[in-house]
């Protein structure tokens, strides 16, 4: 979601209004939250399958090693 002109001067006008009060900025904070960070559907689990041990090299540089 990107913020576009007109977004940015509704979220100004908000900000003059009623994001004076704490609760209305609390509320806009979770709907922004809801909107923009969404929970993954799979769990996280800490895992080394971030690269396939084939690619792997002795060097550790990405280099090939010298001979």
């Amino acid at each position: 979601m990107k913020i576009t002109p007109a977004r940015l001067v509704l979220l100004r006008v908000f900000n003059l209004t009623l994001g004076r009060f704490a609760w209305c900025d609390r509320l806009l904070r979770r709907v922004l939250l809801r909107l923009l960070v969404r929970r993954a559907r799979v769990p996280y689990v800490q895992s080394a399958r971030f690269f396939a041990p084939d690619e792997l090299d002795s060097g550790g540089s990405g280099r090939s090693p010298a001979t």
